[in-house]
């Protein structure tokens, strides 16, 4: 279904999104990264496909809603100017989506790379052919994106006959992941030199779970802020809160204590607490 979206778009806007892709440069390299199998021209295309029907959308609704306020001539200017600003950034967050995209899959290969890169060493360590050290991880569903690049990998030496030093050098271009792209070029060089392969995963995996476990350390500290922060905010401030708006009721205005007791206890603080669960979410190692 999003392949006829694609296509319509293109058809509709390939000739402008041809024009304006040069501006666009990163996109081509973001796209490849983020496993995204569009040129740039064609995600162009569904960007200001999708920004021009929603702004059409936009115009006559907000144009509607200010209308019961002021004057329609205004409310049709402010309706283009709103909407024209919400297309633009729709438009930009289009732009920027693959590079978050990627950005995410880096994080969840570096997340399963230490524990992969000791199945690698196994294998390597058991005289296997070097082909079968990615077919080791790529049997690891826990870790869906590594499997992925290491399929990558296979599908390049066993569906398009490279050697494997093409395909490591293909691989390491494409993959989102710095550390995965050092592994990757770390596995040529020691194939190529006649180096101990073993020795060099062994070694590399050290290395990762030794940054692996500061990063554990570092959540760790950080959990400990955000519990003193969410005690302090949350728990202590909204008890001082309540006791100082009881006081104030009692000396008048109480319907305006009581829409504000009910805004900070049921809006303010419920938003403060997604937010750190959140940031807790993202923020792990």
């Amino acid at each position: 279904m999003l392949e006829s979206y694609f296509k319509r778009a293109y058809s509709f806007y390939g000739e402008l999104a041809t024009k304006i892709s040069p501006n666009f440069g990163y996109l081509k390299e973001d796209l490849k990264k983020s496993g995204l199998r569009y040129t740039s021209e064609e995600y162009l295309s569904l960007a200001m496909f999708v920004s021009l029907i929603l702004f059409c959308i936009e115009v006559p609704v907000i144009t509607f809603i200010i209308s019961f306020f002021t004057h329609v001539i205004w409310a049709l200017l402010m309706a283009l100017a709103i909407s024209a600003s919400v297309t633009a950034t729709i438009f930009i967050l289009f732009t920027t989506y693959p590079r978050t995209q990627y950005d995410s899959i880096a994080s969840e290969i570096e997340r399963g790379l230490p524990f992969a890169v000791s199945y690698m060493t196994a294998s390597a360590s058991s005289d296997a052919p070097p082909i079968e050290i990615f077919r080791s991880i790529s049997k690891l569903d826990e870790y869906p994106e590594l499997k992925e690049q290491a399929l990558n990998v296979i599908r390049d030496v066993e569906g398009l006959g490279l050697d494997l030093s093409s395909a490591l050098k293909r691989e390491s271009k494409r993959t989102p992941s710095r550390q995965f792209k050092e592994l990757l070029i770390g596995i040529d060089s020691t194939l190529r030199s006649g180096a101990e392969l073993p020795v060099f995963l062994s070694n590399r995996a050290n290395n990762l779970f030794n940054n692996y476990q500061r990063r554990i350390k570092d959540y760790s500290n950080l959990l400990s802020m955000i519990v003193e922060i969410y005690i302090t905010v949350v728990i202590v401030g909204s008890i001082f809160f309540t006791i100082m708006a009881t006081v104030m009721s009692m000396m008048g205005g109480t319907q305006d204590i009581l829409m504000l007791q009910f805004f900070i206890s049921f809006v303010l603080m419920p938003m403060i607490s997604v937010a750190l669960a959140y940031y807790i979410k993202i923020a792990s190692p």
